[in-house]
């Protein structure tokens, strides 16, 4: 699955949406939870911190493996470093999103995309 979304707020929900009418998961409880609530989260710092206007736009690819299901979101923002996370969580009020893929993905990463736009990217295990 390919979405191409206006970075608006309203874009955090329709992709939340977007996987949920998949229904792809439909056997892997918990792994369909996670994967709604990363791609809920990725979609939401790409719209609040990429520096984005609303005729920007992010777009989310979804694939389903066999044995992994893949995300990965890009913009076309300045992109970021990827944090190294101690075993705390974040204290503030924000910061928590890249958190949550350290805690809740089995491997993930941030870099370019061959477009030159950033790309954050997670993988769960099936």
């Amino acid at each position: 699955m390919t979405l191409r979304l206006a970075a608006t707020v309203e874009s955090v929900r329709a992709a939340r949406h977007a996987v949920d009418a998949l229904d792809l998961l439909s056997d892997h409880d918990e792994a369909a939870f996670n994967t709604r609530l990363l791609v809920t989260e990725l979609v939401g710092n790409s719209v609040r911190h990429a520096g984005l206007d609303a005729a920007d736009i992010i777009t989310l690819d979804l694939e389903l493996r066999p044995d992994a299901v893949r995300v990965e979101v890009r913009d076309p923002g300045p992109g970021f470093s990827a944090p190294s996370f101690t075993d705390d969580p974040p204290m503030g009020t924000s910061g928590r999103g890249l958190y949550l893929v350290d805690a809740l993905a089995d491997r993930w990463g941030v870099n370019r995309s061959q477009d030159n736009q950033a790309r954050v990217w997670f993988e769960i295990d099936l």
